[in-house]
């Protein structure tokens, strides 16, 4: 074999090399894929399904400039299904600097980490004031 054609050989095995590798990192690489099931106000009081390792969103509307904020309540029992993955970001509606108090949203985000059921309960209230909360929240996620 001539130093030539080794070369291009060599090239090309390299090339479907670098495909090939290309291939499982975009489709998840090693590790599987897994869904996110994203969830809104809409979804106040229902059942969902998810399987191990997909990711939970529940996205819910608030204004932080009222002193209200969304906080979530879980047993151990729904810890041990779902795992919280930080804290609660908050995202303004607008982008718009000269909008102030305009309200946005809470995005809670779990990782299914078992099987089993979970029922998060989330409640707006002022950390403040001992009263019961402005609006509550709870959805039941199964997961497979």
């Amino acid at each position: 074999m001539t130093g030539s054609r080794k070369h291009r050989e060599i090239a090309t095995f390299a090339l479907v090399l670098i495909v090939l590798v290309g291939m499982a990192v975009g489709s998840g690489g090693c590790g599987g894929s897994s869904d996110v099931v994203k969830l809104t106000d809409a979804d106040n009081g229902k059942s969902v399904s998810a399987e191990v390792g997909d990711q939970i969103e529940v996205v819910l509307a608030g204004n932080p400039t009222t002193g209200y904020a969304w906080t979530v309540t879980m047993t151990d029992a729904d810890k041990a299904v779902l795992e919280q993955q930080g804290d609660a970001v908050y995202e303004e509606a607008s982008t718009d600097s000269s909008v102030v108090g305009g309200g946005g949203t809470y995005t809670f985000t779990f990782k299914a980490i078992a099987t089993g059921t979970a029922n998060p309960t989330f409640s707006y209230a002022r950390s403040s004031e001992s009263s019961p909360p402005e609006q509550t929240y709870s959805v039941t996620v199964s997961v497979k």
